[in-house]
């Protein structure tokens, strides 16, 4: 990494990358239903963070009217990064940090990760993650009604978010810790990561409801989690 000309080597910062530990607020779908995610836990790999790029297109609007999607920049170039494997964890806890990632000095507008299939080197050998990318704990609540539910997902290989939301700049004496945050609910268009499920119509093993691969409703899900407007990286 040089600067211009290449005569000079760019300053560099490295800071600890971690996830937000507050508790994920609950989402209210299009359906009507409250859910609550008490545990999430997602296998990814290689941690990149962007300046400059462009403004991500709605992928259900783009072909027709173009708009930008607002706060999220995509194709940046990659000033920064935190490689290796990893699980994300959001369970209303602070987590260990992941590591330590590495970037050069200046502005930032976006974070990619990729999707993988949690491995023994993850988890323990009866883990639920275990070969799979995502595992969700918590409870649905509709008209009066609350059901605990699961979900585990798998996502296809090469599968990655481009352009979450990371709005920083980044200095020499920059001492932040960069926390990793997933949104339930998308902070600019108002959508849920659930929207569309009728989660009461769903199979339960013992009173649990149950969404696992293989079935519309985790392809539902999981096309919905695995977009960029569910994730963003704030300076802490």
């Amino acid at each position: 990494m040089v600067g211009c000309g290449g005569s000079k080597e760019a300053a560099t910062v490295d800071l600890p990358v971690t996830t937000t530990a507050s508790a994920l607020p609950a989402a209210i779908t299009d359906l009507g239903y409250q859910v609550t995610v008490s545990d999430l836990r997602i296998a990814i790999s290689n941690v990149q963070f962007t300046i400059e790029g462009e403004m991500h297109s709605d992928v259900e609007v783009a072909r027709l009217i173009a708009l930008p999607h607002p706060g999220h920049s995509a194709g940046g170039e990659v000033t920064g990064e935190l490689p290796g494997d990893y699980v994300l964890r959001w369970n209303g806890q602070a987590q260990p940090p992941l590591g330590v990632g590495t970037l050069i000095v200046g502005d930032y507008h976006g974070a990619n990760f990729s999707f993988r299939a949690a491995t023994a080197n993850d988890v323990a050998t009866l883990d639920p993650l275990l070969g799979h990318a995502m595992h969700l704990v918590g409870t649905i609540a509709k008209d009066g009604t609350s059901k605990p539910f699961t979900a585990l997902l798998d996502v296809e290989a090469d599968t990655a978010v481009i352009g979450a939301v990371f709005e920083d700049t980044i200095t020499e004496q920059s001492m932040e810790t960069l926390a990793i945050q997933f949104y339930a609910t998308d902070p600019f268009e108002g959508d849920t990561a659930f929207d569309g499920i009728d989660f009461f119509t769903l199979p339960e093993t013992a009173g649990t409801i149950e969404i696992l691969p293989g079935s519309t409703t985790h392809n539902i899900l999981r096309r919905a989690i695995q977009t960029h407007d569910q994730f963003a990286v704030v300076a802490q």
